[in-house]
């Protein structure tokens, strides 16, 4: 199972688009986003996905909540989730609950950590589990644009690059 990761959009239509583009291309339906989405306007752009979202500490919980209720079943909202995709045990969080976030890692119940919130691109092993934070797609931050795909079954991340 191919799905798609991202992070820290902070409303930027245009690189999240570029993302999405790339999703359809390669048929992912299943899109994790690791908060800071900022404007529950930008949920449209994801309508035709499955799309998971850990809230930022830029978001407002209850507008996007009823916002992504208005567009599609098959969009989660939470603070944090916690899933079983492909038979993987996923985490996801912002990051911005930094105890949170490093208690999940260290406690090794999951295969997955995915995190956003430090604008930074992370791929490391810790003990048996993978923590990642595919990057930011918008904000203000010195760096490159990032979003990753994740292979569950082979375990491959892909990290892309927003020209």
């Amino acid at each position: 199972m191919l799905i798609g990761l991202m992070s820290d959009s902070h409303n930027n239509h245009p690189n999240v688009r570029y993302a999405l583009d790339i999703f359809r291309e390669l048929g992912i339906n299943t899109i994790l986003h690791a908060g800071d989405l900022i404007s529950g306007e930008l949920l449209k752009e994801f309508k035709d996905f499955s799309l998971y979202l850990a809230f930022g500490n830029g978001d407002d919980p209850l507008m996007i909540s009823v916002k992504a209720a208005g567009i599609s079943s098959q969009f989660v909202c939470e603070e944090a989730l916690a899933l079983c995709l492909d038979g993987r045990k996923i985490f996801m969080i912002h990051g911005d609950q930094r105890t949170e976030l490093e208690n999940q890692i260290a406690s090794g119940e999951h295969d997955y950590v995915i995190h956003g919130h430090t604008h930074q691109f992370r791929n490391e092993m810790v003990d048996n589990t993978r923590v990642i934070n595919p990057g930011a797609l918008g904000g203000r931050f010195v760096g490159e644009r990032s979003f990753a795909t994740l292979d569950l079954s082979r375990n491959e991340l892909q990290r892309y690059f927003v020209p």
